[in-house]
């Protein structure tokens, strides 16, 4: 059964709930996280503790802090649980979702998720088995799809096994932009003749959309991928807003 590592990213909110500090005082959080297949039985737990910066009431008043953790799942149904605690106060928060991981055995163009993003961060991880760490930088993914007009957007997603011509595969794909059913912007086509991502057989590809060439409003996004080599596509969609 095929394996997949899939990356979870979820962001929470701190309020100033902490009593004024000095800057040298620092905050924690506790983070526990169980994936659970069927029947409730626990398939994966991340557990971790998240130290602030300098100056925590400060920051928690302006960004939210935002947590990363991976499983890997084999194809099934799952639900996924994190507890947060603030040892500061002893509040707690929590998040729970539903996880589909498809059998890519039934699928003809075999893709991961999109990932949309507005920034990137600097990492100096030579090896990760994070697929968000690439090149020295990290895709740090946006949990809400709200982007101001002045940032760039960041499209994340990857091909898998894709077919073969005379020994050589060739992927290509942009993004569409609609506003109801007027295409309002597409990103000219990218092509990949390699799989830039051997270790998960996948070829890899990152878009960078700068959003000036968007209007403020809320729009679908389509992505368009073409196994040429196959003969088989997929076009999927998703929602963002530009404020």
């Amino acid at each position: 059964m095929l394996e997949i590592c899939r990356s979870i990213s979820f962001t929470f909110r701190c309020r100033s709930s902490c009593p004024a500090r000095r800057d040298q005082d620092r905050a924690t959080l506790d983070v526990l996280g169980v994936v659970f297949g069927p029947e409730k039985r626990p398939f994966g737990e991340s557990r971790d503790t998240v130290k602030l910066a300098l100056n925590t009431s400060e920051l928690v008043q302006r960004k939210n802090v935002q947590y990363d953790s991976a499983f890997t799942l084999t194809p099934g149904e799952y639900h996924l649980k994190f507890v947060v605690r603030e040892n500061e106060t002893g509040r707690l928060g929590s998040f729970e979702t539903d996880l589909v991981i498809p059998d890519f055995k039934s699928i003809a163009v075999k893709m991961s998720s999109v990932v949309l993003a507005g920034q990137l961060r600097p990492s100096n991880k030579k090896k990760s088995d994070n697929p968000m760490v690439r090149d020295g930088s990290e895709v740090i993914p946006s949990v809400t799809h709200v982007f101001s007009a002045g940032q760039h957007l960041y499209f994340y997603y990857e091909v898998y096994d894709p077919g073969r011509s005379n020994g050589a595969v060739r992927v290509l794909t942009s993004v569409s932009f609609f506003r109801g059913k007027t295409k309002a912007y597409e990103t000219p086509a990218i092509s990949s003749d390699q799989l830039n991502a051997p270790e998960r057989r996948a070829a890899v590809f990152q878009l960078d959309v700068p959003l000036t060439q968007l209007k403020p409003g809320f729009y679908t996004c389509q992505v368009n991928v073409i196994d040429d080599a196959a003969g088989q596509f997929r076009f999927p969609r998703l929602a963002l807003l530009v404020r």
